[in-house]
């Protein structure tokens, strides 16, 4: 709630505000505490495979406690005693003063400007499920957005803080909604869909870089949630950019061309409880091969969007890829949790991360896509507690990584369980990586205490992977239950006590995802004044090499 202001709407004429009075609004951040991930110590009898005398190895990484990713939650907007009277807009406008808006018509937006302009601290604008469209165009190249939040009062530039937008209907837009700053900022319960797209109509593009365009864009926002909204065909459903201490909630992002949830350099975030289907889009690759994928997906982070956590996420359908942490020649994300999501049916990997450090994956389940876990290029990344079922490729594959536990998974029914291994790389292509004495060895990794059965070729492979432990993994009915080729210095094989005979009964509960170990959960909602309750055929060529 906020105290008795006066407003103005002006959709071409220059404001002239009533004198406003407003009291100040307090802002409470809950302080968050992190999350550690305990693992029991593996128990060992035998030596199968001692090291080969070939130098000192390395320290090989155990299965000691590490703190998972943490988020700082959000701030709330703490009501004022006196509420606003509610201001009618019935025409595209631009607000310039704290207030409560309310939209009573469904308004066509201009084709030389945007709709609404949010210029001002404290506004609520509820569009009371009215829609805001553009021109619809066959191509979907469209401009303009519907809402723009952006700085005010010239030359100090003003960032607009405590700004709540919900119950829009917006399409045929270059954005649903932009803000282009802000703090504090609250999106629910909108329809964003069908906005601009960059593929034709056979959704096909190019291979992606950074897309622009969609449903709700944030830049520069710091405090926020976004949440109960729809984002569907269009490039992007929700993008986050430059940006800390937002919460991504709850929403549906579905057929998009590029990805359903991105987030470019965001820090201390979450991505939660979300729907992702479909997105995904045709593309030639670098080969000239013109194929599904193009680095499109249900959820990406890139360009160092570190220290933030993918929790409880359904990824289903033909994504092309799952999640993705993407780096290549930009900041890598890192320390980031991705944990407690079931991922189905992607096209590719339904979780893939290079060039990056301390990146955990626990307690998720994966079926039927190319590769479940795919990481290149790695240090001291964690695979536990995850489910993994019916990969046609790999379960876990590691290209040039190290100091990786992977540990307490389940891998059934791929072509191989878990394969880790070394090789060459292209020095032009991967220009950005700073020297390494060993090139990338893959090694110093741990796999331990894992249940691998019925994969067809095998159920552990090495290769030129160096000072690596195997310890008491539970290994039955694969082509070959460990196989190693090439280097194999320090490698360690121990196997468990007693042998098991037959595979363990699985314990995982694929809804279940408290089970899994937890981190601080932004679970407060920004709220600026009482309304009304709402009902709410292999992969083709590309980087690096996948195997």
């Amino acid at each position: 709630m906020l105290v008795a202001c006066a407003i103005l709407i002006s959709a071409c004429a220059t404001p002239t505000p009533l004198a406003p009075t407003l009291a100040p609004t307090t802002i409470a951040i809950a302080p968050g505490a992190p999350a550690n991930t305990p693992t029991a110590p593996a128990q060992a009898t035998a030596i199968i495979a001692p090291p080969t005398a070939t130098g000192a190895p390395s320290a090989t990484p155990t299965l000691e406690p590490t703190a998972t990713a943490t988020i700082t939650p959000s701030p709330t907007i703490a009501p004022t005693s006196t509420p606003l009277p509610v201001r009618e807009i019935a025409q595209c406008s631009e607000i310039w003063q704290p207030g409560y808006y309310k939209l009573v018509a469904d308004l066509k937006a201009p084709t030389n400007r945007d709709c609404i302009y949010v210029q001002s601290h404290n506004v609520v604008f509820d569009c009371d499920n009215h829609t805001i469209q553009g021109t619809e165009r066959k191509d979907k190249k469209y401009e303009f957005y519907g809402f723009f939040v952006r700085k005010f009062n010239f030359p100090f530039m003003e960032t607009p803080t405590n700004v709540e937008i919900k119950n829009c209907k917006l399409r045929y837009l270059r954005t649903g909604i932009f803000v282009g700053g802000g703090n504090n900022i609250y999106i629910h319960h909108n329809d964003f869909s069908n906005n601009r797209d960059d593929t034709d109509e056979r959704r096909f593009g190019v291979f992606l870089g950074q897309a622009d365009a969609g449903g709700l864009r944030l830049d520069t926002v710091n405090g926020g949630v976004v949440e109960f909204n729809t984002a569907n065909n269009q490039a992007v459903g929700i993008d986050v950019r430059d940006s800390q201490n937002v919460s991504v909630r709850n929403n549906t992002a579905a057929v998009n061309s590029a990805w359903g949830i991105n987030f470019i350099n965001v820090q201390n975030s979450e991505i939660l409880t979300n729907t992702l289907r479909d997105n995904i889009r045709w593309c030639a690759w670098g080969s000239g091969t013109v194929a599904e994928g193009c680095d499109a997906g249900g959820i990406i982070l890139q360009t160092g969007s570190s220290n933030n956590v993918v929790r409880g996420n359904f990824v289903d359908g033909q994504n092309g890829n799952g999640i993705f942490i993407k780096a290549h020649a930009v900041p890598c994300g890192n320390n980031n949790l991705i944990q407690g999501n079931k991922i189905v049916n992607a096209k590719w990997n339904a979780i893939e991360f290079s060039f990056c450090k301390g990146n955990k994956v626990i307690g998720n389940e994966i079926t039927g896509s190319y590769d479940a876990v795919w990481l290149g290029f790695s240090d001291g990344t964690e695979i536990r507690d995850n489910v993994i079922t019916n990969m046609t490729n790999h379960g876990i594959i590691s290209y040039n990584s190290r100091n990786t536990i992977v540990a307490n998974n389940t891998i059934v029914n791929s072509r191989e369980g878990i394969y880790f291994y070394w090789d060459t790389w292209d020095a032009k292509q991967f220009f950005f990586l700073t020297p390494s004495p060993d090139r990338y060895a893959s090694r110093d990794n741990l796999i331990a205490n894992n249940t691998i059965h019925d994969n067809a070729v095998a159920g552990i492979r090495l290769q030129n992977s160096i000072f690596n432990r195997l310890e008491s993994n539970n290994l039955f009915r694969n082509g070959t239950n460990i196989r190693v080729e090439g280097r194999a210095d320090g490698i360690v094989i121990v196997t468990p006590t007693p042998p098991p005979t037959a595979p363990p009964t699985a314990t995982f509960t694929p809804t279940a995802f408290a089970t899994a170990t937890t981190a601080p959960t932004l679970t407060t909602t920004p709220t600026i004044t009482p309304t009304a309750t709402i009902t709410p055929s292999p992969r083709p060529s590309a980087t690096p090499t996948r195997r």
